[in-house]
């Protein structure tokens, strides 16, 4: 499906919408990612379901860098769900920081979420050392991306052998056009502060899983040790949940819609068969 251009009232977003049925599944891409990360994990959804797909907004290529709360980048899907008059109930699927996002919209909207999926997503007990090191890691990846070598040896990381030609297209056009690569990321220094506030929300306001159908998919292939924390975690929050299921998949890295897009697609349908008609 082509992407459309959507008004959400003073910005535009780009969007995918495919499917049709009682449910909304709507996808929230992790950091700087864009939509077709899903597009292996959509087919199988868009059969039983309606599927939105969309991009946050990305950054200027030029002039002042603007900085996003938490709530303005929540506040944008609720317009653009406005804007495709996409009803619910929902279903929220979150990729990495999209994980976290997805927890405060169902926190905002209760009545309207009626399931979550979960994949390798950031949570608030990740090492509050790593959040602080956030601004100097940019700054370091910002400089170290000038050189050509740098982007290639980043997209071979993206884009394994199994991605799928929309996203890897993408992937080379962020990574590879030298008037476009700077994008992704001042969209990652314009997104990042957001992330500290937002894992402190959480941890406020909504620290346990609602009672509704959850699926929580953590990746395998990641051995650092802060991974390992933030999924003890989710296992333990999935534990205390009265309708959540937790699955580790081993043979997956964090970009497990590209790496494990079947188990992905497994969360989802048994997560929507759950929903109550």
């Amino acid at each position: 499906m082509p992407r459309r251009n959507v008004n959400i009232g003073g910005a535009e977003l780009d969007a995918v919408v495919a499917g049709d049925g009682p449910v909304t599944v709507i996808f929230e891409n992790g950091l700087a990612t864009p939509l077709e990360i899903w597009q292996a994990v959509v087919p199988p959804v868009a059969a039983v379901a309606r599927t939105i797909r969309y991009d946050r907004r990305w950054a200027p290529l030029s002039g002042p860098l603007p900085r996003r709360s938490p709530s303005e980048i929540v506040g944008d899907l609720e317009k653009l769900l406005h804007a495709l008059d996409a009803r619910p109930p929902y279903v929220l699927v979150g990729h990495s920081w999209g994980g976290a996002l997805i927890r405060l919209f169902a926190h905002a909207h209760p009545s309207e979420v009626a399931g979550l999926v979960f994949v390798d997503a950031t949570h608030e007990s990740l090492d509050p050392r790593v959040l602080a090191l956030m601004p100097a890691m940019n700054a370091t990846l910002s400089l170290l991306c000038r050189a050509p070598v740098v982007r290639r040896a980043l997209l071979r990381q993206l884009c394994p052998p199994s991605s799928l030609p929309a996203y890897r297209a993408r992937m080379e056009e962020r990574l590879l056009d030298p008037a476009r690569w700077p994008i992704g990321l001042r969209t990652i220094r314009a997104e990042s502060p957001a992330i500290p506030v937002g894992l402190a929300q959480l941890r406020r306001d909504c620290p346990d899983l609602p009672p509704i159908p959850v699926h929580v998919l953590t990746a395998g292939a990641v051995s650092r040790k802060s991974a390992r924390r933030v999924y003890d975690a989710w296992k333990e929050a999935a534990a205390r949940a009265a309708n959540a299921r937790y699955t580790h998949v081993a043979n997956s890295s964090h970009y497990m819609p590209v790496d494990a897009p079947g188990v992905v697609v497994d969360a989802i349908l048994g997560v929507l068969a759950a929903v109550p008609a």
